[in-house]
């Protein structure tokens, strides 16, 4: 019979070996499967990331027989790998979602819609950061949110009782911060109510600001602006930039995605003024708004969003006096300069002629129609579906939202992905991917140090 210390080490081989296997299961599924292809290159950065996080830990394992060191050392290795199995817990529950036929395609064309909008700026700030575009999921929140910069989310990295305790608030938020790829959570409901997606767009504006480290630029523009009420701006400024850039990114169809998202009774909205927390009042946001689209080309988007607005709240709120500063704050905003560029630099949104086509056949079921727009921003189909949702077309067909979805997948199918883009093949892949897997691999070791500070 095996002495204890034998099972012991045998135990901790096979809790090792088990996220090896499950890791490759991840990338042959990617590699091979059509519809996950995108995710191949996500895959292997994190890959390379828990495999060297482990290194130390598997070293000793099979360097190890003495009896005295397996007990003494066995409970410090096998937290060490749950640590790795918890941070891999927080992504591998949204690959699995992947496989659902209910919800697959619809993630698919919402990651197509959260890298269209986080690409530019990684492209502009971080040519050549290790970070992937977000990935998309679903949850039981009331709204979209970006996990990276939530620090009041369930957290979903565990350590046993014996390791650290439960890592909250900003120590969650650090280790998140150490991962190539940032979270995007969205209501489960809307995977049947596609124009509520777009709201990805502001949680993408927060991941910029974070990961390119805007703040102080934001706050050096608002500043400069020599605002009425600059305090209360100030603290509003992650909220209102998130805003801003959802704008930026998806035009109109973000001001009315947000509008339906704010609605609530008049009474509320013709008496809501605090210039306190994290969020201007409703009022306040879509005036802000309407600004940044006058200043972006959209006159006359921003006027019937204006009319229908005021239609049922009125142009009189609480924040009337407030409200004056919102032409200066969008000006502030838009020109920044972040790192040397104006925010319409980094991102935007050209108007697009075709698009009333595009909300006629989608919303007719005219699917040849629609096919023949081909590669197509994704940015845009989604638009097609906020059009859709304010105006439908006469006697619309109830599945015009997953002809858009189907659209969306026609360019993104069977396609490897590097950092959002569409790469040609899996050499080539192999390529682009050889530096970002070994930064990954040289990360593991600052993350490492990350756990084992936050443990004590």
């Amino acid at each position: 019979m095996r002495a204890t210390h034998e099972r012991r080490l045998a135990e901790l081989r096979a809790k090792l070996n088990s996220l090896r296997a499950e890791l490759d299961a991840w990338r042959d599924l990617t590699d091979k499967r059509p519809e996950l292809k995108r995710h191949h290159s996500q895959i292997r950065l994190l890959d390379a990331m828990l495999t060297a996080l482990l290194a130390p830990v598997r070293k000793a394992v099979d360097a190890t027989t003495a009896a005295a060191s397996v007990l003494e050392r066995g409970t410090a290795w096998e937290n060490d790998i749950l640590a790795a199995h918890s941070i891999w817990e927080v992504f591998r529950s949204k690959y699995v979602l992947r496989q659902n036929e209910t919800f697959r395609d619809y993630l698919a064309a919402c990651d197509d819609l959260a890298w269209a909008c986080y690409s530019p700026a990684l492209k502009r700030f971080a040519p050549n950061a290790l970070k992937e575009p977000p990935l998309v999921y679903l949850s039981a929140t009331w709204s979209p949110f970006a996990q990276s910069r939530d620090t009041n989310f369930q957290n979903e990295v565990r350590r046993s009782t014996d390791g650290m305790k439960d890592l909250r608030g900003d120590a969650f938020e650090k280790v998140l911060r150490k991962l190539p790829i940032p979270l995007v959570s969205l209501p489960w409901y809307q995977a049947f109510h596609l124009p509520g997606a777009i709201i990805i767009a502001h949680e993408v504006g927060h991941l910029v600001e974070r990961d390119f480290a805007l703040r102080a630029d934001l706050s050096a523009a608002l500043d400069r602006a020599q605002l009425d009420y600059g305090d209360a701006w100030n603290s509003w400024a992650p909220e209102i930039f998130a805003d801003v850039y959802g704008t930026l990114a998806m035009g109109p169809a973000f001001v009315g995605a947000l509008i339906d998202l704010l609605v609530t009774s008049v009474d509320t909205v013709a008496q809501e003024r605090s210039l306190e927390g994290t969020h201007p009042p409703r009022a306040l946001r879509v005036e802000l708004l309407l600004n940044v689209l006058d200043k972006c080309g959209y006159s006359a988007d921003a006027a019937r969003l204006r009319a229908s607005w005021q239609a049922t709240y009125s142009a009189n709120n609480a924040m009337s006096d407030v409200a004056q500063d919102c032409e200066e704050v969008a000006k502030a905003v838009l020109n920044g300069p972040y790192r040397g560029a104006k925010l319409m630099d980094v991102i935007s949104l050209t108007p697009n002629k075709t698009l009333p086509k595009l909300r006629l056949f989608s919303g007719q079921g005219q699917t040849a129609e629609l096919q023949a727009y081909g590669d197509i921003d994704p940015r845009y189909l989604f638009t097609v579906a906020q059009m859709l949702h304010e105006d439908p077309v006469p006697q619309q067909k109830p599945d015009a939202f997953k002809l858009l979805v189907a659209q969306a997948l026609r360019r993104g199918t069977d396609q490897y992905r590097n950092r959002g883009e569409p790469v040609a093949n899996r050499a080539q892949l192999d390529v682009e991917l050889a530096t970002r897997e070994a930064q990954a691999t040289a990360e593991a070791e600052d993350l490492r140090s990350l756990l084992a500070s936050l443990s004590t």
